[in-house]
């Protein structure tokens, strides 16, 4: 299955969870594995993640965290978009309930296939993206030794707590050789600046036992189990 750049912006505007903002690994890319490390710097915290995806597609990305005892907190997420889900578990010395929690992968990212063809990158300029919301094209940069295509998405939004309206802007650099968001910015009155950067790519495929669940932990489906039955 192949995918055009309109798929990759698609990809890329995800909503936000767990550390992760859209696809940024790339999940579902085959072929091209690799292990990165990704920093996300916020206003209140900056967080370190060993990225990885293997060779089906599969990414998984590992945030630490320094606890205020000292110790560190390993969050840990796989995508999966060959069974169609996610596993989620943590590891450190504070973690008592030893769970992996099973959901469902969002349904834009179920996908495997070859990252898109680098064609040629619509032309820059401005254009609508939906009510209040405009898209621009950026001129390619290399970030972190990868050429990116860029794009810029000033949004509006209403914040329910005071009713105003402000602007989100969100930009993105997506590498087309690897199918990775190498650079991602977002600012809003809300939330503040949010930016992730991934570094130090590494390619080949990772260690296979980082896609195994851990042992000692039970294995929690619920989640997957009630997604399944909306």
């Amino acid at each position: 299955m192949r995918f055009e750049w309109a798929t990759i912006i698609a990809l890329s505007l995800a909503p936000a969870a767990f550390g992760q903002i859209g696809n940024i690994p790339g999940t579902g890319y085959v072929g091209i594995p690799y292990s990165a490390i990704e920093t996300e710097v916020t206003s209140q915290r900056t967080m370190t993640a060993l990225i990885s995806r293997d060779a089906l597609g599969r990414t998984r990305q590992e945030y630490i965290s320094r606890q205020q005892d000292g110790s560190e907190l390993h969050s840990i997420r796989i995508m999966d978009p060959t069974t169609g889900l996610v596993l989620m578990w943590a590891v450190g010395s504070g973690v008592q309930d030893r769970v992996v929690t099973v959901t469902q992968l969002p349904a834009r990212q179920r996908h495997t296939g070859p990252v898109p063809e680098d064609r040629e990158p619509p032309s820059p300029g401005t254009r609508p993206c939906g009510i209040g919301c405009n898209i621009e094209n950026l001129p390619a940069q290399v970030v972190n030794g990868y050429l990116c295509r860029g794009f810029r998405v000033k949004q509006l939004v209403s914040d329910p707590a005071t009713k105003s309206n402000s602007i989100r802007t969100t930009e993105n650099w997506s590498s087309p050789e690897l199918g990775v968001i190498m650079r991602h910015i977002e600012v809003d009155v809300i939330a503040g600046r949010i930016t992730s950067e991934i570094n130090n790519v590494t390619r080949g495929e990772p260690d296979p036992t980082l896609f195994q669940t851990p042992q000692g932990y039970r294995i929690d489906m619920s989640s997957a189990m009630g997604q399944a039955g909306r």
